[in-house]
């Protein structure tokens, strides 16, 4: 009996510290799920770089990711049927839920169909943004614009 309440403590201890490590990264997911089913729990995402931040999570998070550009945005469009959710981020300023593939409109600065899409940029605070993704996303320039594919 007296060496069993040294192993209970040592077996609670371990247990109790194995869990702060998980407990991040439940975090982290968490944040990433919430934001594919419902774009304004951003909105309670505590950090000074929300979006840098968020672009972390969903590199670990996605299936997938690709740089966006103008000479691939048709491919990627294309290849985004195969996934849930889709999720554009631009530099460290704009994050966007694609909406509705089907539901789009012509650019002619991107040369194709843009679809609809929702998320936010900072302008210091985020601002919420329900458009079509050329509206949001901006013209093809050489900001990073990265594609995250979530399954």
């Amino acid at each position: 009996m007296k060496y069993l309440a040294p192993f209970v403590l040592a077996l609670f201890m371990w247990s109790c510290s194995g869990n702060s490590g998980s407990g991040e990264s439940q975090d982290q997911s968490a944040v990433v799920s919430d934001f594919l089913t419902d774009v304004s729990s951003f909105e309670d995402f505590k950090s000074k770089t929300p979006i840098k931040d968020f672009a972390a999570m969903a590199d670990d998070a996605s299936f997938k990711s690709k740089d966006l550009d103008k000479d691939n945005v048709m491919e990627i469009l294309s290849e985004a049927r195969a996934y849930t959710h889709v999720v554009i981020i631009v530099e460290d300023h704009t994050l966007v839920r694609i909406v509705e593939l089907k539901d789009c409109k012509q650019s002619g600065s991107w040369g194709a169909c843009m679809p609809k899409a929702e998320g936010y940029i900072k302008k210091g605070d985020l601002v919420y943004q329900n458009d079509y993704i050329n509206n949001i996303i901006g013209r093809p320039d050489d900001q990073k614009r990265t594609v995250y594919m979530f399954k």
